[in-house]
């Protein structure tokens, strides 16, 4: 528990301390201000306590945190005795046995830092889904609400090894020695630079209709070289926004290697025998990702390329 404690406590300093996702939520809160005033606001999660802060600030009349106790107790702080202090409120316990206080039975907006690595490693996407089922009302908000989960090649990263306990061989009985291999993921950030494929969307998380087996899936990809380079790994970066009823999407940050590094880090996958891919080549396959709460950080991933093509000049997939 301890453990856990720590680990909550490091992720909430890096989400404070980040300047980029910081300032994009600031811009929403400060776009949509009118959306909060008079309204009654659930935050998921209350990881760094950011938009619990935000949301009474811009007007809400109660904010009810769930989950993280030390990042509730920062937002009381910073309201104590003044006319504020009332209107948050943190609620412990489990999501599912909770009850919310005051007798209220519904919520007009839900915020949540809910996004993970990648989207779904060591996410709230479950829990926020939950959320909504049971207490937001009908039409209400969820802010942020739209994850857009991109992948794209790389020629080469730094590489971890790890030791690995090679048990005993029926040649060699009650044997067995440690080796040291490759890992197969990390997460990292790449710059621009190492990009050698343009970038291809998997798949669009959208928290207003999103299920929960949506975190599980499998889909088909294609990787359009962008020089003549060999392709030893994929990353996995996503872009995060907001996006009302019949409004256009909103880009708050993204995660990508065009853009400044966040507390929100890319996955690497990394491949035990880079292909050359030639400029304008087309590299097809498939990539996975499962709910496994006993596989890395919570999530599996599958990956693996089928064949390539030249395009035509000036195509588009």
């Amino acid at each position: 528990m301890d453990l856990e404690k720590n680990l909550l406590r490091v992720m909430a300093d890096s989400m404070l301390n980040d300047v980029i996702t910081t300032r994009a939520y600031e811009w929403v809160f400060k776009r949509y201000e009118r959306l909060f005033k008079d309204k009654i606001v659930m935050d998921v999660g209350c990881r760094s306590g950011l938009l619990s802060l935000m949301s009474v600030e811009a007007g809400a009349v109660k904010v009810m945190a769930l989950g993280n106790m030390e990042s509730a107790e920062f937002v009381k702080n910073a309201f104590s005795n003044n006319e504020k202090e009332d209107i948050f409120e943190f609620v412990e316990g489990d999501i599912h046995e909770i009850v919310l206080p005051c007798g209220l039975k519904k919520v007009d907006i839900i915020v949540s830092e809910w996004m993970g690595h990648s989207i779904f490693v060591e996410s709230l996407f479950k829990e926020v889904i939950y959320a909504r089922e049971k207490w937001l009302v009908k039409g209400g908000l969820i802010i942020p609400n739209v994850a857009h989960l991109f992948v794209c090649g790389i020629a080469e990263h730094p590489r971890e090894t790890i030791e690995v306990n090679i048990l005993p061989q029926t040649d060699y009985p009650g044997r067995s020695y440690m080796v040291r291999e490759p890992v197969s993921l990390i997460e990292d950030y790449v710059a621009k630079e190492q990009m050698v494929t343009e970038k291809f969307l998997l798949k669009t998380i959208d928290l207003r209709t999103a299920q929960i087996d949506d975190e599980s899936f499998r889909v088909p990809f294609k990787l359009r070289g962008l020089t003549d380079s060999p392709l030893g790994a994929v990353v996995l970066y996503s872009d995060i926004g907001f996006c009302r009823p019949k409004g256009k999407f909103r880009l708050l940050f993204s995660t990508g290697p065009k853009r400044p590094r966040t507390y929100l880090r890319q996955t690497i996958l990394f491949m035990d025998d880079p292909v050359v891919v030639a400029k304008r080549e087309l590299v097809i396959g498939d990539l996975g990702m499962y709910y496994k709460p006993d596989e890395h950080r919570e999530v599996e991933y599958s990956f693996s390329l089928a064949s390539s093509k030249v395009a035509n000049s000036g195509s588009e997939e």
